[in-house]
């Protein structure tokens, strides 16, 4: 898509679209914080929700017809716009779980409440993972078709998700509560703003969340992987292996969330990530331990990885919310931490993918084939591949623990 609407240089305009991708997360505090602040016969974050997906579906539209007729402009306005609106849905709707959860919301206040929220916090790991199924199986459904085709099929499924969560949230009318003023520059700024005094335990909640999506970096790179490690030289081929380990890992992440959370309730959130990055660490580690294997072998144990790496996303993502949620901030709202807590991982997802290119640039393999069907002839060595798995996936899982231990307010 990239290469036809910008007439070549793909690779540096998937760039700039992930640029803006990322850079419209910095509007979820700011959102969260109107969520949080919003009174109507709704609720707070029901109207969020609608004009977010509203305003996403609209762009949606404009981005199919920019695809058409090769509007370049077009498209990058209305991909914008449809991440902004996107993150105002999602930065209400992060709060609405702690809403739901507790009967006061923010975080929770006896043991009751904390175990609701271990079992929500796996629940909405589920999700994360089912619709990141529900992609993948939209675009290898329709692989064959024009890019375009899939637009169509993510506006049905946000339309269906908005449906499903305005329906099933059963929000109280806020609009007899006390009314807020208009919000100034310096609520604004606030908004981005931490205590370390006051708020040190939500301070490392979101350092550990930054260098844990940092450590996901190395999957962005599988497809030059499987070519360059693996030693698999046909474009289908790689594009099958690559689907086939993010389905397993989905799959995977899926069936312990629930479990994982479960047990947060009784051993605690901290050995729980903990144990999820030691399996995430052991994971980089197959996969810098798979090429040295006879070819035959190499596979089996890159799959095997991938098994790992859902065994300990899953365990991750199943306690991320419930941490954050038991180590809220006391000088912010409940959805304006919660955009601070997405903002942290857009920037550990972004730093991660960049260094991890320099690395692999840094190393590049002059005795690789030709790889048949790939539009880039470069291929990357041995070392730049370990630098990666070690560097950005062991150590960083390694950062994750330390900033955990360092969290005092929770177990």
């Amino acid at each position: 898509l990239a290469d036809r609407l910008n007439q070549g240089a793909g690779s540096l305009w998937v760039g700039i679209y992930l640029g803006i991708c990322g850079a419209t997360q910095l509007v979820n505090p700011l959102a969260g914080k109107l969520s949080d602040r919003h009174c109507s016969q709704f609720g707070r974050r029901r109207p969020f929700i609608l004009g977010g997906t509203f305003v996403a579906l609209v762009c949606f539209v404009v981005l199919r017809v920019a695809s058409q007729m090769l509007l370049p402009y077009c498209y990058m306005a209305a991909l914008g716009t449809a991440m902004i609106g996107m993150n105002f849905a999602y930065a209400a709707q992060c709060g609405l779980p702690a809403d739901l959860c507790s009967e006061v919301g923010g975080s929770p206040k006896g043991d009751e409440d904390r175990d609701t929220v271990g079992i929500v916090s796996s629940l909405v790991a589920v999700h994360s993972f089912l619709g990141s199924l529900a992609a993948i199986t939209v675009i290898i459904a329709t692989n064959t078709m024009p890019v375009y085709i899939q637009y169509t099929f993510f506006m049905i499924m946000l339309v269906a998700c908005c449906a499903i969560v305005c329906n099933s949230a059963n929000e109280a009318s806020t609009e007899s509560s006390s009314r807020f003023g208009p919000m100034s520059l310096s609520d604004v700024i606030s908004t981005f703003m931490i205590d370390l005094d006051k708020d040190r335990d939500f301070f490392w909640v979101l350092v550990g969340r930054l260098f844990y999506y940092m450590s996901t970096c190395p999957t962005v790179f599988l497809m030059y992987y499987i070519r360059d490690m693996v030693g698999i030289e046909n474009e289908a081929d790689i594009r099958v292996k690559l689907a086939t380990l993010m389905i397993v890992a989905q799959m995977m992440g899926a069936a312990v969330s629930v479990p994982a959370g479960k047990t947060s309730n009784n051993l605690g959130r901290k050995p729980v990530i903990c144990t999820a990055c030691l399996v995430m660490s052991f994971t980089y580690l197959l996969y810098i331990w798979a090429p040295t294997l006879p070819k035959d072998e190499r596979w089996q144990t890159v799959l095997a990885a991938g098994v790992a790496y859902g065994l300990g996303s899953g365990i991750y993502l199943s306690v991320d919310y419930a941490l954050a949620l038991d180590c809220l901030p006391t000088g912010k709202s409940t959805a304006e931490a919660f955009g601070l807590w997405g903002v942290a991982g857009f920037f550990g997802s972004t730093a991660g993918p960049v260094l991890g290119g320099i690395i692999l640039a840094l190393n590049l393999s002059d005795t690789a084939p030709t790889t048949k069907g790939l539009s880039s002839d470069l291929h990357y060595s041995y070392i730049g591949y370990t630098s990666v798995m070690l560097g950005l996936g062991v150590f960083m899982n390694l950062f994750v623990i330390l900033a955990t231990y360092l969290i005092r307010g929770t177990r």
